[in-house]
C-alpha cells in the first residue's frame, strides 16, 4: 500500500487496520465527507459563521465559552 503524507494507520496483532489518523490541516478535503457520514458536527458557531450570520463579539465570545465547556465535561 502506497504511503500517503499526514495519513497514519494503527494495525492489531494480526495485521488488521484498526485505526486510521488524518491530519486535517493537510487533508481539508476531508472534512465534508466526515460531516455526511456523521463521523464530526459543525458547531453551533461554525453554522451561524457559514450562513453569513454576523456575531458580535461578546456572542462569539460566549458561544466559544459555551463550546470549550462541552467539551471539557465529555
Amino acid at each position: 500500500m502506497a504511503r500517503i503524507a499526514g495519513v497514519t494507520t494503527q494495525k492489531d496483532t494480526k495485521g488488521n487496520v484498526t485505526h486510521v489518523t488524518i491530519n486535517l490541516k493537510k487533508h481539508k478535503a476531508v472534512l465534508p465527507l466526515l460531516e455526511q457520514m456523521g463521523v464530526i458536527e459543525k458547531s453551533e458557531l461554525q453554522k451561524m459563521m457559514d450562513s453569513g450570520t454576523w456575531l458580535t463579539v461578546e456572542e462569539a465570545r460566549a458561544h466559544t465559552i459555551k463550546h470549550v465547556r462541552e467539551k471539557w465535561n465529555k
